[in-house]
């Protein structure tokens, strides 16, 4: 074949392509009008209201916002996932008896904290936890899963100290609701997906992720039918960027995804000018990415073996203190990541 031949052949092909390609980038705009800042900033000021009381596992104040989060999940038209119920409850361990760290993180939770959920739901004299989990199924029976998660329990109250928790986590539970109601719109419309799609409020991240590792195990899905799962944890303070500029997102695991699905991130946030800068290295240092990787519900699913990513702004000097309030998240910017990750998660369907 004649080089001149060849790059007709590969024109028309192209054009043939091209639009279909353009199409699928463009209809994602049909639903990112529902990632709205009223939206989000309303979650985040029920989680973080001093009723709540800082949302300590095992509270009836965590059990509040666990129904809080099934009826939105309800109200957007998510089904429960293999149950007439959103709520996965499991048993939380009793007050002062520490249950272990998150695998080789070196963490666990404070004494403190346990002091705090001493005073538990309980059923049959147990303590528990509940992670909340929605459903949108795909359109094959035979399609694999996405999971998106964040967790919604927190320090609680500590006699007259009350720790909010705004960044750590309701951003991310707030992020979550929003992707939930966005992509909830599309399988009421169009009944489209590519992958079955799970959202998972966990609760008990701060018993050493005892929350996501009772999911993992309970699911019932395969884990090879798992592509990827994405968690939002601590995504909406502008005040730890890695460079100069302050809209940032740091992302961890991507390496775990496979070479397109990563090129989907980079390519959703150039083409739809969000400006992000996307950091893949957690500060450039290896050692503090395999620390902080392992510190949040990631981690159970990593463990099993399933790719997993980890969205998040970082630490900064308000987190876990009483000065995680709203005031201090960057508003703007956490709508820009939310769009980013659910033009990301379109990509990738």
């Amino acid at each position: 074949m004649n080089v001149r031949k060849f790059f007709a052949i590969m024109a028309l092909i192209l054009s043939a392509v091209a639009p279909r390609l353009q199409g699928q980038v463009h209809s994602s705009s049909s639903y990112a009008y529902l990632l709205d800042e009223e939206g989000t900033s309303s979650h985040i000021d029920f989680l973080t209201s001093p009723r709540i009381a800082g949302r300590a596992a095992g509270t009836p104040q965590a059990r509040e916002v666990a129904e809080y989060i099934a009826a939105q999940m309800e109200s957007y038209g998510l089904q429960p996932f293999r149950s007439v119920s959103f709520f996965q409850p499991f048993n939380l361990p009793a007050a002062g008896r520490g249950q272990g760290t998150a695998s080789g993180s070196g963490y666990s939770y404070t004494d403190a904290y346990r002091r705090a959920t001493g005073s538990a739901v309980q059923e049959d004299g147990v303590k528990k936890g509940y992670n909340v989990v929605g459903y949108l199924p795909a359109a094959r029976k035979d399609a694999g899963y996405i999971v998106i998660g964040a967790h919604f329990d927190h320090i609680g109250s500590l006699g007259e100290r009350f720790y909010p928790g705004a960044d750590d986590n309701a951003s991310g539970v707030a992020a979550m609701l929003e992707l939930a109601q966005a992509f909830a719109q599309r399988y009421k419309e169009k009944g489209d997906l590519g992958h079955n799609i799970v959202f998972v409020a966990f609760d008990g991240n701060n018993y050493s992720l005892l929350g996501s590792r009772h999911f993992v195990s309970r699911c019932g899905i395969s884990h090879g039918k798992i592509t990827c799962m994405i968690n939002l944890d601590q995504i909406g303070s502008t005040l730890a960027a890695p460079g100069e500029n302050p809209e940032y997102l740091l992302v961890l695991g991507a390496d775990k995804l496979q070479p397109w699905q990563k090129e989907q991130m980079d390519f959703a946030n150039s083409f739809f000018r969000l400006g992000l800068h996307l950091d893949y290295t957690y500060y450039g240092s290896p050692e503090f990415y395999n620390i902080f990787y392992k510190l949040s519900d990631q981690q159970s699913f990593t463990a099993a073996g399933i790719p997993a990513l980890l969205f998040t702004s970082g630490i900064t000097g308000h987190t876990n203190k009483e000065s995680d309030v709203a005031a201090n998240l960057g508003m703007p910017v956490l709508q820009k990541r939310i769009e980013l990750i659910y033009r990301f998660l379109w990509l990738i369907l």
